[in-house]
């Protein structure tokens, strides 16, 4: 089974339980059998990233997005197709325009490919429009730079408990060695994990204070201190109002996934692994990139 079928499956499914979609997509993976059930989980975010779905992990619940048409930064011709999809969308929305399929790139971290990239031509903006209509979708002028401009400042969650000190070992993330170490006292500040329930959970100590926080949130908090130079925008297309580059990530820095998914609305792909290391985003204008840096506390390199 590829993506596409795995799409098409989720948009018919429509909605339900992470554990039942989880366990259903690692079946058809080619990971080891022991590392399918995370290796799932992750492609699961992967297609999140891209638009297709809304993963509520605490509520352990996932459902389709609402099928969008959405212009492409920089271009005014190519639109981009994402959230629900199905046969009968496709042959409307074939019947109203030009319907190209792209391969995405293919990556070698995952074993299950991502869905086919579904790109309109259009003539104008108000026909993009009438072609949503026309065919039961949404439309959004250019959800990249929409995505980016309602990035929240990244800041400490809600005021917690801490780890148990009764509980599963406690580890803290190394800054100076990249990786978490398990730790016997927890009293200077910095970010620290714990399994709960078989699943990690993450606290930031500041200044006494124990705060909640999701992975990629405390580690963009925790590098920003030591590294603020972890983007780098390399323009290809230097235009007077927004230029337009490839986007590089400092590989030792996850980004959240709001943050990764207005990066990879500007193309419709996942980021890739570069050859010295870093994830790279295609087609981000500096506005997207500058947007998506002081999020998360970091200083964005130009070149």
């Amino acid at each position: 089974m590829d993506g596409d079928l795995v799409l098409e499956w989720l948009s018919f499914r429509g909605h339900g339980r992470l554990s039942d979609v989880a366990s259903s997509v690692a079946a058809v993976m080619d990971s080891p059998p022991r590392t399918r059930a995370y290796a799932a989980r992750a492609y699961l975010r992967r297609l999140e990233v891209l638009g297709h779905l809304d993963l509520q992990w605490s509520e352990g619940k996932w459902r389709i997005r609402p099928t969008v048409l959405t212009q492409l930064p920089g271009s005014s011709a190519i639109a981009l197709v994402i959230g629900k999809r199905t046969a009968e969308l496709e042959g409307r929305l074939e019947s109203e325009a030009v319907l190209h399929r792209v391969v995405p790139p293919t990556s070698r971290t995952v074993s299950l490919g991502d869905p086919g990239i579904l790109l309109l031509e259009y003539d104008s903006e108000a026909e993009l429009s009438d072609v949503a209509t026309n065919a039961g979708a949404k439309f959004i002028p250019c959800a990249a730079l929409d995505l980016a401009a309602n990035l929240p400042l990244l800041a400490l969650g809600a005021r917690a408990a801490g780890p148990n000190t009764y509980g599963s070992a406690v580890e803290m993330f190394n800054v100076l060695e990249r990786e978490f170490t398990q730790v016997e006292t927890f009293r200077r500040d910095g970010l620290f994990k714990q399994k709960v329930n078989g699943r990690w959970q993450y606290w930031l100590l500041r200044s006494g204070r124990w705060s909640s926080i999701g992975y990629a949130e405390g580690m963009c908090l925790t590098m920003s201190e030591v590294d603020s130079r972890c983007l780098q925008l390399k323009i290809f297309e230097d235009v007077d109002e927004d230029p337009i580059g490839t986007l590089h990530v400092n590989g030792a820095l996850p980004l959240p996934v709001q943050h990764q998914r207005a990066l990879a609305l500007c193309s419709g792909v996942n980021a890739v692994k570069a050859p010295d290391g870093t994830w790279a985003y295609d087609n981000v204008p500096n506005s997207v990139a500058l947007a998506v840096a002081r999020s998360i506390h970091q200083h964005l390199q130009v070149r």
